[in-house]
């Protein structure tokens, strides 16, 4: 018996000393032996299982895991073991539960909460993933791999406020971390800084030339700004490496959608579809298939797609519907601003001073973009391209007054002034002001702030930018768009009309309300008729014609970035394809045209119910 055991003990430490030095195989082979001499030996089981995964053996792991659990129901390693194997072989709801079930044996455990939050990032469920994560890093503040993960979910969440702070305590931990360096890449292509978020990227890859990921980082970012030749040489080599790597194909198709060879791009996503990827990237995927689909006029296989990519990317911006039903209460909140004191308290002295900004608002989708672009390449006009200045206004708002229902009408000058004073301070943190030239703040809900932008700005101008309702809403359908409360509700058609009745009746409501000194400019006749719409416009705006924004598509080609879904179509001459493209997808607007119906109307647009 002293012998048996001996030689058990003797295996064990052999097998040991062999994964240590990765010596995968010869330490399975132990370690099996182990589990047959003794099998109901727990930590056997359990390192067989991690031997298993480490050799990608993920069934193998499992079965190991199972018997390991079997044997010792309240050990936490055997638990952590058969989720590991689990969400290995991408059984994320199978894993989760038993991570929980780890958790509950041993709350101190951080590496339980850091792997839940792992696999809880792969479904898209970024909120709690963030909760999980941050919790493993309460318990171990140097837990790189939480740290880093948490950086990247806070990312993918649009929070620029709180991620800079936790990549940056990754990267101090583990300077040469390509994950990390390439996350840092995306916040400084998020804030623009094109050529130093290249940059970053390309020294990641001098640290780790097969890191695809980043890669696809910087092929997207090439792609965006319109180097072509460039994304495709990096695509090429990322691809050489992995032809079905899910990010590279995504950002090729990108590639192959701007040079028009939509079939080609079709072949690739569909070629990709069965392969393990992220709930992100998949989404992204049916929802190029979508509008691929609709370019080649196969009109019966677009909406599937666009239903499934909204499904996979809705379940990570906002997985409860929280999002959206915030959005609607601001909406309303924001709508119970006006009171007939509040007109009668603001008398209007200077319409259009140089000191106060034109203010370019709609729907998303309405043609705001182009709007931009056309704009900004005038020489008095200098725009800015969806910067939070007016929601840092209306952050002070709100502090200032507690959230008071009356109190925009009780403002005072001096409040006045220093709501002017931060959003003026918040231009200045985005753009480099131009002496002399007119500021145009582009950010299409702004719609929604427009009683606190009139009382704060009586003076300023309002540009509307209007399409025809249906294709608005068929353009969002189409799109997935930054992570935030208004986007949150943009994930199917009903969804997306619910939040399009109450946007723009709030904006019916403020023009009947409020004395606003406005111009209304349809997408159909920009396109249609694009001098004279143009020239009106400007002289609105009080700047007058000039013929540089016959060039607007150069100038918005020379741009370093443009940070909205559009990015792609305003760098091309004015096209009429997506004019009236919901008439293709009638029979899906069944359930919502009658809620459009009086916006179709007053907008000018011929319809029959």
């Amino acid at each position: 018996m002293t012998k048996k055991i001996s030689t058990i003990q003797g295996y064990k430490v052999k097998a040991d000393r062999l994964a240590l030095e990765s010596c995968l195989e010869e330490a399975q082979v132990l370690y099996a032996k182990v589990c047959k001499i003794v099998p109901n030996d727990i930590e056997a089981w359990v390192k067989l299982g991690e031997t298993q995964r480490r050799l990608g053996r993920y069934k193998n792991a499992e079965l190991s895991g199972r018997r390991a659990v079997r044997l010792a129901p309240n050990e936490v390693l055997a638990h952590q073991l058969l989720a590991v194997s689990l969400h290995s072989q991408r059984k994320f709801s199978e894993a989760i539960t038993v991570y929980r079930k780890a958790i509950q044996l041993k709350p101190t455990y951080s590496p339980s909460y850091y792997l839940l939050g792992n696999a809880l990032m792969e479904l898209g469920k970024l909120p709690e993933a963030v909760d999980y994560l941050s919790h493993a890093i309460k318990l171990h503040p140097n837990f790189f791999e939480a740290l880093s993960d948490l950086g990247a979910a806070l990312l993918k969440m649009g929070r620029v406020d709180l991620a800079p702070a936790v990549l940056k305590r990754a990267l101090a931990l583990n300077p040469n971390s390509p994950e990390v360096l390439a996350n840092l890449g995306s916040l400084l292509e998020m804030d623009g800084r094109v050529e130093e978020a290249l940059e970053l990227y390309q020294n990641t890859l001098r640290l780790r030339p097969d890191a695809l990921d980043v890669i696809a980082k910087q092929a997207e970012l090439l792609e965006k700004t319109g180097r072509l030749e460039e994304a495709n040489e990096l695509l090429e080599r990322g691809l050489a490496r992995n032809s079905k790597h899910p990010a590279l194909n995504l950002i090729a198709a990108r590639v192959e959608r701007r040079e028009g060879n939509y079939a080609g791009a079709v072949a690739r996503l569909e070629g990709v579809l069965s392969q393990p990827m992220a709930h992100a990237i998949s989404g992204d995927i049916h929802l190029l298939l979508g509008v691929l689909y609709d370019c080649l006029g196969q009109t019966d296989k677009v909406m599937s797609h666009l239903s499934e990519g909204k499904r996979r990317t809705a379940s990570a911006a906002d997985p409860d519907g929280t999002g959206r039903l915030q959005y609607l209460e601001k909406i309303t909140i924001t709508r119970a601003w006006l009171s007939d004191r509040l007109v009668k308290s603001i008398v209007v002295d200077d319409v259009g001073t140089t000191e106060s900004p034109v203010f370019l608002i709609g729907f998303p989708r309405s043609g705001t973009t182009l709007l931009e672009q056309i704009l900004d390449s005038h020489p008095v006009l200098q725009t800015m391209e969806e910067k939070p200045a007016v929601a840092a206004m209306e952050k002070a708002f709100l502090i200032m007054t507690a959230g008071d229902p009356e109190a925009l009408t009780n403002l005072d000058q001096q409040q006045v002034d220093i709501l002017r004073h931060a959003y003026f301070e918040e231009v200045s943190l985005n753009i480099v002001r131009r002496p002399g030239m007119l500021l145009v703040d582009k950010l299409p809900l702004n719609i929604v702030r427009v009683p606190l932008l009139w009382r704060v700005f009586p003076e300023a101008r309002f540009i509307l930018a209007i399409r025809h309702p249906c294709d608005v809403i068929l353009s969002c359908f189409m799109q997935n768009f930054a992570k935030n409360d208004a986007m949150c509700g943009f994930v199917n058609l009903e969804s997306i009309t619910e939040i399009y009745v109450q946007v723009m009746g709030a904006w019916l409501d403020y023009v009947k309300c409020l004395p606003l000194y406005w111009h209304p400019i349809r997408y159909e006749d920009l396109i249609t008729n694009f001098k004279p719409e143009s020239k009106a416009l400007l002289d609105f705006l009080g700047v007058g014609w000039h013929d540089a924004v016959l060039n607007h598509t150069q100038h918005a080609q020379q741009k370093s970035i443009i940070q909205t879904p559009s990015y792609h179509q305003v760098t091309k001459p004015i096209y009429m394809d997506a004019m009236y493209r919901w008439q293709r997808y009638e029979k899906d607007f069944v359930s919502v045209i009658k809620e459009l119906y009086p916006f179709i109307q007053h907008f000018g647009y011929k319809q029959k119910l």
